[in-house]
């Protein structure tokens, strides 16, 4: 099975925009399905089609450890415990042979995810409980599919205390586990509360668990797009490779301050990692990010910074989704891209017929991220889920993170139980092993976007066949307006295929806003990259609208 291919098309608009995606010839399997261990929702176990839970390759069969005995404070004279600590690990672990976690037990690995979800913490802070500052720590047992081993360290300035595993940490309820695998489980990963949502009450804002995976809420979501700290081999023909945090180091948090300082430590066959975390929460979470990556061997197809999501289907999709109740079901439903020239653009996400890979630019852009710009309960219409609080997820590189590509990958999926959007940063050349790089950059995570455009966006795509034709609509309606802004506007609306007919901009009936409308000729075309701006005067009025058509 092979992605279409098209040449990128060149565009006219004014400013040199850069929003002109094009499609990358990608070679895949038989299947779309790529193994990894992704975190289930907390509403529902999300079967991942591009990141597979049952599917996991199995680490190495090693027999179980017995529990680890308790460790004595180990001190760095003279200074605190800093970056440079995990990254001199990072590199000695590279210069070492791989070694797998040690092999989950029998009984742990056969637990379903609502036996797993059943296992309960027995302490409500498993970090520093006689602090009563504005942070809690929460640790989470091996088991199901979250099969590796994470060591956890507590950081008191140059003091690091190991935390040793222990099963009375957890109620264990009833579940058919050997008082022997109980002892032997070992951590699978951290969560971090705060009250973010009201005064006195300790709500999750951060879990970082399974493979590289984290992800973070602000003030009223529930959880949705994830993160990794590193993609390999993403929609690649030989499969994917999940590097792994093996270790984290929490920093005591100041009582003071609204930040907390996190370290971990990743490990692959082919690449180590160190990484600092500087998290603030609130309204919107933030998290500073830094990482030096040292590669065991060459590697290709590195992804920087990727997220993943879940679409299913919505308004905009040509095709619609006919036998379910609901308008729209998504975790995110588009990518919004700051290039390097100062433009945004909109992608609306899709659900293909057949794995698509699309580059968005060459340049590395000022910030991109997995947006929900719907948020009312009425854009979904489903108690459950919760769609419309599902957060944002906005990254800004700091320095440079050299020449590459900002790649999107879609999947086809048959349910709302599938991630099945991808977006990172491709670097332009392989790493060399030994060759240590380090990148930095902010996210982002909350209901409300952490930076404006500066032009109007797009607040609604819709798009149908128009009856008995072969032509199809696209309307796209604007965000409010101030009066007169339209005025003498000039609309920029092209097609890599077909024939653009029919273009409009009107006002709408019942604001401020703005809907622009048009039609597509398609002719003999299977596919067609689209793309519209508004513009005056050669300055943009609105964001760049991009959205690949296709046939089927």
């Amino acid at each position: 099975m092979l992605a279409a291919c098209s040449e990128p098309q060149q565009s006219t608009a004014r400013q040199e925009p850069e929003a002109q995606p094009s499609v990358v010839e990608t070679e895949i399997p038989d299947t779309a399905e790529i193994a990894s261990p992704e975190m289930p929702d907390e509403e529902a176990e999300q079967q991942s089609v591009l990141y597979n839970l049952d599917t996991e390759p199995s680490p190495q069969e090693i027999d179980a450890p017995a529990p680890s005995p308790p460790q004595p404070d180990v001190v760095i004279q003279g200074r605190e415990f800093g970056m440079s600590d995990i990254v001199d690990k990072a590199r000695r672990l590279a210069a070492s042979e791989f070694q797998p976690s040690p092999a989950l037990p029998d009984d742990a690995k056969a637990m379903n995810y609502d036996q797993y979800r059943r296992i309960l913490p027995a302490e409500p802070d498993m970090g520093w409980p006689e602090d009563k500052g504005r942070y809690r720590f929460l640790f989470d047992p091996r088991g199901y599919l979250f099969n590796h081993e994470v060591k956890i360290n507590l950081v008191d300035g140059a003091d690091v205390t190991p935390k040793a595993y222990d099963p009375d940490l957890f109620d264990f309820k009833d579940l058919p586990l050997s008082k022997s695998t109980r002892q032997a489980l070992g951590f699978a990963g951290v969560r971090l509360l705060a009250p973010i949502n009201r005064s006195g009450k300790f709500d999750e804002v951060l879990s970082f668990k399974g493979a590289s995976f984290f992800r973070a809420l602000g003030s009223g979501n529930v959880y949705g797009a994830s993160a990794r700290g590193l993609g390999l081999g993403t929609a690649s023909p030989e499969g994917e490779e999940f590097p792994f945090f093996k270790e984290f180091w929490i920093v005591n948090p100041d009582t003071a301050d609204d930040q907390v300082e996190m370290f971990a430590l990743m490990d692959s066959p082919s690449v180590t990692g160190a990484f600092r975390f500087f998290i603030t929460t609130g309204q919107t979470t933030r998290m500073d990010v830094e990482a030096t990556f040292f590669p065991r061997k060459e590697i290709q197809r590195v992804g920087l910074s990727p997220l993943t999501s879940m679409y299913y289907f919505s308004p905009h999709d040509v095709i619609k989704q006919a036998t379910d109740y609901r308008p729209a079901v998504h975790d995110s439903e588009g990518l919004a891209v700051h290039m390097a020239n100062g433009e945004w653009a909109w992608r609306p996400l899709l659900n293909p017929a057949e794995l698509e890979v699309s580059v968005l630019t060459e340049r590395q852009p000022k910030g991109f991220g997995l947006l929900q710009r719907h948020r009312k309960f009425d854009d979904f219409s489903d108690l459950e889920a919760g769609y419309h609080q599902r957060p944002d997820v906005w990254i800004e590189p700091t320095g440079e993170w050299g020449e590459g590509q900002l790649m999107l990958v879609e999947i086809p999926t048959v349910n709302e139980y599938n991630d099945n959007i991808a977006v990172f940063w491709r670097p332009k050349n392989s790493w060399r092993a030994g060759e240590a790089k380090t990148i930095s950059y902010t996210m982002n995570w909350g209901l409300k976007p952490s930076v404006m455009p500066q032009v109007v966006s797009v607040s609604e795509t819709r798009a149908g066949k128009k009856p008995g034709e072969k032509r199809y609509l696209f309307i796209l309606d604007y965000d409010e307006a101030p009066a007169e802004y339209f005025d003498d506007a000039e609309l920029e609306i092209t097609s890599s295929e077909g024939e653009i007919l029919n273009p409009i901009l009107r006002k709408h009936p019942d604001d401020d806003g703005y809907r622009l409308s048009f039609e597509l000729d398609p002719a003999s075309a299977s596919m067609a990259e689209l793309r519209a701006v508004v513009h005056k005067g050669g300055a943009p009025l609105t964001e760049t609208w991009l959205y690949r058509w296709r046939a089927k």
